[in-house]
């Protein structure tokens, strides 16, 4: 997904996100803290931030990261990704984040950090939870909101 220069995106950190680091803070004080380091730093970095909804995407340099979507629930119409830090090792490198796009609001929103072998069952506890939270946004699906915006141009 391409986004124009002019527009500049956000990213927001949900309750259940913060309880999630605020967990792993007491496990693994490094990995919480370089998980916290990396969300502070995308907030500031347009680049980062743009590339975060680009399917197989992988940045390379001091923070390397890859992004991949969450295919079962893009199937069920959430507009779902999964970030993986290839920076992190030992411990720090089991955890994934899960964050979805809001393209009203140009916001990305962390909804969960999650351990490596999380379950992407959206019938297990944890993913109703991450999708509940995302409905609560109220975040159009992809296909009206391709719609809505070819009404503008």
């Amino acid at each position: 997904m391409r986004y124009s220069s002019g527009r500049t995106y956000s990213i927001a950190v949900h309750d259940d996100a913060q309880a999630d680091l605020d967990r792993i803070y007491e496990e693994d004080e490094d990995a919480a803290a370089d998980i916290e380091v990396f969300l502070e730093e995308a907030k500031n970095n347009q680049e980062t931030l743009d590339n975060l909804t680009r399917k197989g995407y992988v940045q390379y340099g001091d923070q390397p990261f890859d992004v991949k979507e969450w295919e079962r629930a893009k199937r069920l119409k959430y507009n779902l990704w999964r970030l993986r830090l290839l920076w992190l090792g030992g411990a720090a490198a089991k955890y994934r984040i899960i964050y979805a796009f809001h393209p009203i609001e140009h916001r990305y929103y962390v909804l969960g950090i999650v351990e490596r072998n999380f379950n992407y069952d959206p019938q297990h506890e944890r993913s109703k939870q991450i999708l509940a939270a995302y409905d609560l946004l109220d975040i159009p699906d992809r296909k009206s909101t391709r719609l809505n915006s070819s009404h503008l141009v």
